[in-house]
């Protein structure tokens, strides 16, 4: 039982560090290093996509922390 949860919290690992990398910045440095081109090319299917990344990262950060707070009482 612990190794499937020691799976489950590698996969939504990885799912969320993908969804983030994905993700496009929206100020600071990530502004500084793509040349100020950040914001200003938004259209529909980019918001839609940005609105799923952010649900499929705060999803898998969720069954993250939840698994990796269980994993202790699993034997």
């Amino acid at each position: 039982m612990k190794s499937i949860a020691i799976i489950i919290m590698l996969l939504a690992g990885i799912v969320f560090v993908w969804s983030v990398m994905l993700m496009s910045p929206k100020g600071g440095l990530g502004i500084a290093i793509g040349g100020g081109m950040g914001a200003s090319n938004e259209y529909g299917s980019k918001k839609s996509l940005e609105s799923t990344l952010k649900k499929s990262a705060l999803v898998s950060l969720i069954i993250f922390l939840v698994v990796t707070l269980l994993i202790p009482y699993l034997s």
